[in-house]
């Protein structure tokens, strides 16, 4: 939350450590009311609890400064807007709903898709990666590219449910839409996710069944082959 701190007291952005501390202190904006107090105080719980969650969505999705933007953005909406803030179970899927319109909101004004997925590409190499089969790495690349024939919504739907592990309900939340219809478009998701598998797919291969993996979605560089 230190961020936010920051960013109230025009920081520069070089300031900010994208790295998220669940115990941070949350240092009070500058000009806030003492009637402001238990709004700082729920937003620093808030904080606590969920910015390590927010921190590793957006650090799928974007370059670690960047990422460390979108966390401080989330919860300074989150701060801004605290009387929209659902109660839980609702809360977490509330957030990733905003840290996935500040994300939108930074790649419309950057126009850097194509390198942010270079540099995301290069972020997870620091992430550990078990070795895979020489058959696995050619399965994870088709899904890797019938993924990107998707459009960017059925993506993230996929995402949401592959990497956050979200239920349609929670996706629900995120899309703020209902959650009979987050049900049928993460159906018709797969279903065109297995389309344009089964147009590159050789005959008797099984990853057309396969929901996509965070190292298939995010394109990372290839992981050691492991020879059998």
């Amino acid at each position: 939350m230190k961020e936010l701190a920051r960013r109230g007291n025009g920081s520069s952005r070089a300031d900010r450590n994208p790295v998220v501390d669940d115990q941070a202190h949350v240092e009070p904006i500058a000009g806030m009311s003492a009637a402001s107090t238990g709004r700082e105080d729920r937003i620093a719980q808030l904080y606590r609890r969920y910015a390590p969650q927010i921190a590793a969505y957006a650090l799928r999705r974007a370059a670690p400064d960047e990422s460390a933007d979108v966390v401080s953005e989330t919860f300074l909406v989150a701060w801004r807007r605290s009387d929209d803030i659902p109660p839980e179970p609702h809360t977490l899927p509330w957030l990733y709903g905003v840290a996935r319109r500040v994300l939108a909101n930074q790649r419309r004004s950057s126009r850097r898709r194509g390198r942010l997925r270079e540099r995301l590409a290069e972020q997870f190499t620091e992430l550990h990666t078990p070795p895979v089969a020489i058959e696995d790495l050619d399965r994870l690349d088709r899904l890797g590219r019938a993924m990107g024939e998707l459009s960017a919504d059925d993506a993230e739907l996929l995402r949401l449910v592959a990497w956050e592990g979200l239920s349609p309900t929670q996706i629900a939340g995120v899309f703020e839409i209902e959650p009979t219809t987050a049900r049928q478009r993460i159906h018709r998701a797969r279903l065109r996710l297995r389309r344009a598998l089964d147009d590159g797919e050789p005959s008797g291969d099984s990853t057309a069944g396969a929901l996509p993996t965070p190292r298939a979605l995010g394109r990372p560089r290839r992981p050691e082959v492991h020879r059998s």
